[in-house]
């Protein structure tokens, strides 16, 4: 894993946003101010409407910002949810699998106060009972047994601006983050803060005739006093990704099956590969 920077085939857009959230290519969204438990105790310059500030909030729960590399990792499940009225609760919501992603991270302030950052993430797809990683798994909605895809992506950068994120990407995307200031909603109580933010996207699949959609939600717990510390290069936290789309092509649904996938992990950001599970690090040296 000491060459985890080298090249190696790109992922496709679901799974490069199921990675760990700081690799989200919606980096910036929608905002709202609740200040419960510290209002009236909020430093006096600080305006959580301002993108400037929204910003910088952002990417240093990503990761660092003073070009240290830093390493996320994030486990999670995978829900199947069928639509129709009535239907039996084992039939309406089960389980389908669970995944483990990680990431690693380097990133940079720019002379405009945009941020440029380099990544490369990794996702591995648990059996829903064992947790052991998977190279086959039966479809519970079909009985067919299909191959699971393992990724390793490879190097992206994007930059976040206070006019949205600027990034590449090998299909057609469009966002509610694209072309607009960044935005967060905050919470606070007593001395913690959640920050969250949420995005829709449609992009078009390479090889595929019909364009998917998604709504991602990311929250981050933190300190509320590393947030107005513009010393902080970083804000430590503990996150969590929720999302809700259709069913992954790999699973081979038929069109018949109408239903989507509700996605949600907990994620954190360490500064050492010593301090990842030693099993997910041996899977991605694989």
């Amino acid at each position: 894993m000491t060459d985890m920077l080298s090249n190696c085939p790109a992922l496709g857009r679901r799974d490069l946003m199921s990675l760990v959230s700081v690799m989200g290519v919606a980096s910036l969204a929608g905002t709202n101010v609740h200040a419960s438990g510290i209002q009236g105790r909020l430093p006096a310059n600080v305006n959580l409407k301002d993108p400037a500030f929204n910003l910088s909030t952002l990417t240093r729960l990503q990761g660092d910002v003073s070009e240290k590399v830093s390493y996320g990792f994030q486990h999670g499940q995978v829900y199947g949810l069928l639509n129709g009225r009535n239907l039996p609760l084992n039939e309406y919501g089960r389980k389908i699998y669970g995944y483990e992603g990680g990431s690693v991270r380097k990133a940079r302030i720019l002379p405009d106060g945009s941020v440029q950052s380099v990544s490369r993430g990794w996702l591995f797809y648990t059996d829903p009972e064992t947790g052991e990683y998977m190279t086959n798994f039966k479809n519970p909605y079909t009985n067919d047994m299909v191959e699971v895809p393992i990724f390793r992506a490879g190097i992206s950068g994007d930059t976040a601006t206070i006019n949205g994120p600027k990034t590449s990407a090998n299909f057609t995307m469009e966002s509610t983050v694209y072309d607009r200031p960044p935005q967060l909603d905050y919470a606070f109580f007593g001395d913690r803060a959640w920050v969250s933010r949420y995005a829709f996207t449609r992009w078009q699949p390479r090889g595929l005739p019909n364009k998917r959609t998604e709504m991602t939600l990311d929250v981050w717990d933190c300190a509320a006093a590393d947030i107005f510390n513009p010393r902080k290069t970083y804000i430590p936290s503990r996150s969590t990704w929720t999302s809700q789309t259709e069913f992954q092509t790999w699973l081979k649904m038929p069109l018949e099956i109408s239903g989507h996938q509700l996605w949600r992990a907990d994620g954190v950001r360490v500064n050492r590969i010593a301090d990842l599970p030693e099993k997910f690090v041996e899977r991605c040296m694989a």
